[in-house]
């Protein structure tokens, strides 16, 4: 039980972005499409879990002195630590995974642990580094779901992701130098924030916010959109959903009700399940020309 938690099985909702590609392009239902791109959701998905072990060896006196990751499975001292062995045999498998999908996916997927790694070692110490690193990260994976279904992620996809998942990175930092832990040293969370920054990762990510939204609708207005969607006026619905989404998800972080990673938050929210039934309702609605004329 305490490997399965060390694994952090729950982290895997984020691997779903490998679908996002096919998903836009509606391949999802193609064999051709959807049989490489479950390979490459089972290859991130074991990578993760990897690279968690890894960096949870890497953390382990950090984590001690942390008032709540020291109760973590190798912290805690309830999982031996030789169990970190296990993550780099789960990378070396995954990238066995993503080599029998495509060179691409097995590039892409090397590049998600090298920087996952470096992320683990280096990178999180450097204030906006790291949330930019954050981004790279979520955004590997739309870029691997891409290559993997033969759907290319698009430009408008690519720029959309980008701010949205670098809205994301800044919530998640925001919500960590906000709580009570986060008067600890820069030497002891091993993140070079102050509490004073939190209202500048505050505007920068909110920010983003709109910049992703504003990208979203720039798409749904462009001739890409028209061309690919039988009824693309429909999509003009999911842009408000989107950004009252971010929105609320701010709203909660400045509240102090987020205590948890901004993805597994959402998760666990019922608006935020509600926002993406929504969504995926319109699009499935857009997709079949359903809707007035």
């Amino acid at each position: 039980m305490e490997l399965l938690r060390a694994l952090r099985a729950y982290q895997w909702v984020k691997n779903l972005l490998v679908f996002v590609p096919p998903v836009t392009a509606h391949r999802i239902l193609e064999e051709a499409a959807l049989l490489p791109t479950l390979q490459t959701f089972a290859a991130f998905c074991l990578a993760a879990s990897g690279t968690y072990l890894v960096n949870d060896y890497l953390d382990l006196e950090a984590d001690r002195r942390h008032p709540r990751k020291r109760l973590r499975p190798f912290a805690s001292g309830r999982l031996p630590v030789r169990y970190a062995l296990f993550g780099p045999v789960l990378v070396a498998v995954a990238l066995g995974i993503a080599a029998a999908v495509s060179p691409w996916v097995f590039l892409a997927l090397l590049s998600y642990a090298t920087l996952s790694l470096l992320y683990s070692k280096r990178i999180k110490r450097h204030p906006l580094a790291d949330v930019f690193c954050l981004a790279g990260l979520y955004l590997l994976r739309v870029v691997a779901g891409g290559l993997s279904s033969g759907s290319h992620a698009s430009v408008w996809l690519l720029n959309f992701s980008g701010f949205l998942f670098l809205s994301l990175g800044f919530l998640k930092r925001y919500t960590e130098i906000s709580q009570p832990d986060a008067d600890a040293p820069p030497a002891a969370n091993h993140r070079g924030y102050e509490r004073s920054d939190a209202a500048l990762l505050c505007t920068m990510g909110i920010g983003s916010s709109f910049v992703s939204s504003m990208v979203l609708a720039l798409y749904v207005n462009s001739a890409q959109a028209y061309s690919s969607y039988r009824m693309p006026t429909l999509l003009w619905g999911v842009v408000p959903l989107i950004l009252f989404w971010q929105c609320r998800m701010w709203l909660a972080a400045v509240r102090g009700q987020m205590t948890d990673d901004p993805i597994i938050y959402a998760s666990k929210d019922r608006v935020s399940h509600l926002a993406v039934a929504a969504a995926v309702l319109i699009y499935f609605l857009a997709s079949v020309g359903w809707g007035p004329s």
